[in-house]
Order: structure tokens, then sequence, then C-alpha cells
């Protein structure tokens, strides 16, 4: 059953456009692209890492990375280990082998929670592929995007099949689950070496997980340390904020001169975007029926058949037991997911509309509380019969039914992904986009001059490939308003306009190549006309059809 989870998620990488076929080279000579921001960012942090550590930020050139890259680390180290294009290891080998080990991971953590393989593997199923009830509403309201997404927006099975860090950051965690357990049973000093520094190393693979289940260690170490006089999960916890120190001075550090965020005190966004998108805004006006109603309703729907294991939750953490406190921390972990979501938004400072990163407490609680819901599958199965041949027989149909009720959601996305007719995002994805023969052969030549780290300044509709295809770094990117201040980052896109505005008109304005430090420029001069006469710091280098491309020299 195990064999047949993993494989499942193997077959998928190889089904989705952005995995199996993204940046491949086509006999024509073009090369297929999948053309997710999160494509190009990660593929242009893991060239960066290959040359430079610590590494800068290749979509803001001059600006340190900070950003947790743990997993485009990974794709650098065996790039440069092994010599396969990192195309290839983010795209095909990588995934597989992070989706191998975080099933794995949940696997093993499951069976030694709940004693039995076969639960064990169904909550690594649910982890993997289970997702919440909005196909209800997709359904009877004839929703053509993805249903997930568009009801309840805190999806989980796309941040594990979408070049995310979550993958990764999943197994980590179900790995330090797992060694927490064996210390708070054996209590050795490998298996807490080992807890601390799997929790540790989620710093660097998605911080929002780490700094999650490290305050509920905190939290659970001072509660059973009072409570219990028990000090083993305060050993744990100390241990963690000691190893982590050095990573938060460096956090902290590179993001002085980086992006502020906020944290605001913003309650039920996510409930009143649903019950919105569900047709029903002007249904619960006063307080008493949006608390008694649509707050039910978006978790109900949002959870899915994860709601079996809420009084479970709730019961870890009304009545702790002595004897461990890993079931008080992950119950805690759960519930202090879903309010932080619910009531406050993580967003950069002056960017109250952008992504709001607080979504990522309830994805990770959705993950974890899929032990407690199928706890409960367990517990009807043993409770239901005596005979072991009609246990396997309900044991069957509870686990076909909680599967049935589970997918529904995860197919619908799975077909938008292969089969984009769809709006995903603020991104347009198109599965059967292509780079052209000419920028191909104009962005070999760019990798043939250019070294590892040269900033090169491209023209309309070429950042892409530039970071897709060469291991140079842009002015400006893909989620650059992320990772640096907000003046810092509009002075700069002013100065970008203003370059291809006097470009066209065939001045030079050369404030953004000094600033950025521009070794290169690459253009299209279908849409950016080249000016008839170029200072001499500006040599034209190559030029096909299409494309020309410039070397700068001041």
């Amino acid at each position: 059953m195990l064999a047949g989870i993993i494989a499942l998620g193997i077959g998928l990488l190889a089904f989705l456009p952005q995995y199996g076929t993204n940046l491949t080279l086509q006999k024509d000579g073009t090369i297929k692209i999948y053309p997710a921001y999160d494509v190009f960012f990660h593929l242009a942090v893991a060239n960066e890492l290959t040359h430079s550590i610590p590494p800068q930020a290749p979509v803001f050139a001059g600006q340190p990375l900070n950003y947790h890259y743990g997993m485009d680390l990974a794709v650098a180290m065996f790039a440069n280990a092994t010599g396969l294009p990192t195309e290839d290891l983010l795209f095909r080998f990588m995934p597989a082998l992070f989706l191998t080990l975080s099933i794995l991971s949940v696997f093993c953590f499951a069976r030694a929670w709940l004693n039995s393989g076969y639960f064990g593997a169904l909550v690594a199923f649910l982890v993997f592929f289970g997702e919440d009830f909005s196909f209800v509403p997709g359904f009877f309201l004839g929703e053509k995007t993805d249903w997930s997404i568009f009801f309840f927006k805190v999806p989980t099975v796309l941040s594990l099949f979408y070049i995310n860090a979550m993958l990764p950051a999943l197994g980590l965690l179900f790995a330090g689950f797992f060694c927490l357990q064996r210390y708070l049973r054996e209590r050795t000093t490998a298996w807490l070496i080992l807890s601390t520094v799997l929790f540790v190393g989620l710093v660097e693979v998605k911080l929002f997980t780490a700094a999650h289940i490290m305050c509920c260690l905190g939290i659970g170490a001072i509660i059973y340390g009072l409570v219990f006089k028990a000090l083993d999960l305060f050993r744990v916890a100390a241990l963690t904020a000691i190893l982590t120190i050095p990573f938060v001075l460096s956090v902290f550090l590179h993001n002085r001169g980086g992006a502020h965020f906020v944290t605001a005190f913003v309650p039920w966004t996510y409930v009143s975007n649903a019950m919105t998108a569900m047709g029903m805004k002007n249904w619960f006006a006063n307080s008493f029926a949006f608390a008694a109603i649509a707050l039910p309703l978006y978790l109900i729907g949002c959870l899915g058949l994860r709601i079996l294991g809420i009084p479970r939750v709730l019961g870890a953490i009304v009545r702790p037991t002595g004897p461990s406190g890993l079931r008080f921390v992950l119950a805690l972990f759960v519930v202090t997911g879903v309010i932080i979501t619910l009531m406050v938004q993580i967003v950069p400072a002056d960017s109250v509309n952008a992504y709001n990163n607080s979504a990522w407490f309830l994805a990770q609680s959705k993950y974890v509380m899929w032990l407690f819901s199928v706890e409960v599958l367990q517990k009807l199965c043993r409770r239901s019969v005596i005979k072991r041949q009609s246990r396997a027989v309900v044991g069957f149909t509870l686990t076909t039914a909680a599967i049935a009720l589970s997918i529904p959601s995860t197919v619908q996305h799975f077909l938008l992904e292969r089969y984009p007719n769809r709006v995903h995002g603020s991104s347009t994805n198109s599965a059967n986009q292509s780079y052209s023969k000419d920028v191909v052969e104009a962005l070999a030549h760019l990798k043939q001059e250019a070294r590892p780290g040269d900033v090169v300044l491209p023209g309309k509709n070429l950042l892409g490939p530039v970071l897709a295809l060469t291991k140079c770094r842009v002015p400006l990117g893909y989620f650059a308003m992320y990772l640096v201040s907000k003046n810092d980052f509009l002075e700069r896109a002013k100065a970008e306009k203003m370059f291809w505005r006097s470009w066209k008109l065939g001045r030079i304005r050369d404030e953004i190549l000094k600033e950025a430090d521009v070794r290169f420029i690459i253009l299209d001069k279908r849409s950016e006309n080249v000016p008839s006469v170029l200072p001499s710091s500006i040599v034209e280098i190559f030029s096909n059809s299409e494309y020309a491309l410039f070397q700068v020299t001041l």
C-alpha cells in the first residue's frame, strides 16, 4: 500500500506539466515551459546557489537573499556534485526524492502514533492527496476554477505539488515528530539531538513551519514543566532554541534592508471571502449568525473530513496527560494554526492586498490534523466488530469512504493543472507555452559569454528565459517586492521603466546600468527598437532575426 502511494505521487509528478516536461528541449529546437512565477524564482535561486554562498537575490541584483533556501540549496549541491542541469534536478529528480522521503516520514510517524501500518498508510495518503469539502459548493455552483483555492483559499495538495518548499518541510516536520516521540519514550540523547536538528533545519526550508512548531514546543514545555514537573519537552525546546539562534540572527541581519512584513489583527477574512464565493455574502449580517453559522460552515468546508478529529484535538488540549507531551504539542499545533490564519494577516508593509502568509499556519495544521482524524476511524473500526474478517471489511469500508470524501477536489486540481483552462492566482499559466528557437539561440550565446552572477537587463518577455536558462541575475524580477523594501523596489522599477522608454527614443539612460552593475542587455528587436547609434560602452555581440544581445562596459 505504501509503495502504491509513493508510485502514485511520482506518477503525478510526471503527469503535471510543471515537472515532467518543464524546460525540455523539443525536436524543433524550442524549449517547452510552464510559465509560473514559482518555477522561475526557485530555479533562479538554485542557479545562484551553485556559484554563490551566501547568495544574492537573483531577482534583485545587489541585495542579499533573505529567503529560506534549503530546498534550492539541495538542488544546487546535487548540481555541483553530479554535473546535472539544475532544471532537471528541480523539476524531475529532486521532487521525486523529496516526495518519497516525505511520504516515508509521514508514514513512519503515523504508524508509530497509531500502532498500525494500515492506518499509518492511510494517514500518508490523506496528507498528500486528501483535500477539503470545496467540491460540494463547486458542484452545486458549477465553478470551473480550482475549488479548494476559490472557496476556502487554504489548499494543501497544491503546495506539495507546485515547486514549493512545503514538500521537503513536511518531511522534516514529521521526521522531527518521530524522533521526538522516540526521545519521550526512551529518553536517549541521540533522539533528542536528532529531533532538535530536524526542527532547526526547518528554519532554512520553511520558516513559518519552523516558527509554528517551535512556539508549540515552547508552550508545551512550560505547561508540562509547571503542571506535571516533566522536563523532557523543556530540554527539546531549550536545545532547539539554542541551535536556532545563529539562523535567526542571520535572518535578522539579512532583512535589515529587505521587505518589512507586518502582522495585523484582521479577523475572519477567510470566512468572509468564502461566504462571498459561495454567494452568501449578505446572509450573515449580524455577529451571532456569523459566529454560529458562517464560521462553523467555513471550518467544516475548509477542514473537510479532518473535522472528525476535532474532539480528540480539543480533548488533548483541555485534558493533557502526564506520560507524554507529544499529543498536547500536536493538538496545540493544529489549534494555533487555525487561530492564526483566521485572526491575523501577515503581509509586506504597505501591501495590504498582497498574499496573506498566515495561510501557511492553517495549511500546516491541516496536514497534522489527519493524525487525529484517522485515529477516530481506527477507533471506530476496532469498536465495530470483533471477528478479524469483519474488522477487515469495516476497515476497508471506512477507508474507501474517507478517500471518496477527500479526493474530489484533489482530482479536479490535478486535472486543471494538466489541462490548464483556468485562472490561477494572478498568473496565467499554460502547459503548452514554449521558448522559440531564436530565443533559445540568443540565451545560449548569453550563457556562453556571461559568468555566473553577471547581471542581465532583459527586455519584454525575456525575464523568465534569462532566469531559467542562465545563471545570471536580473535588476528586477519575480517576487522582488517581497525581498526588498518598498522604496527600493519602486525606485528600481522606475529606473528600469525609464531606461526602456528612453531606449525606444534612441537615448541611453545609464542610471540602472550603473546602480545594478548590469553587464548584458538582451531584447526582442520587434518590441524594443535598437537605437541607430549606441555609446561605446554598449556593444552588440549577438543578433538573429528576433533577438539582440549587448555587452555593457561601464
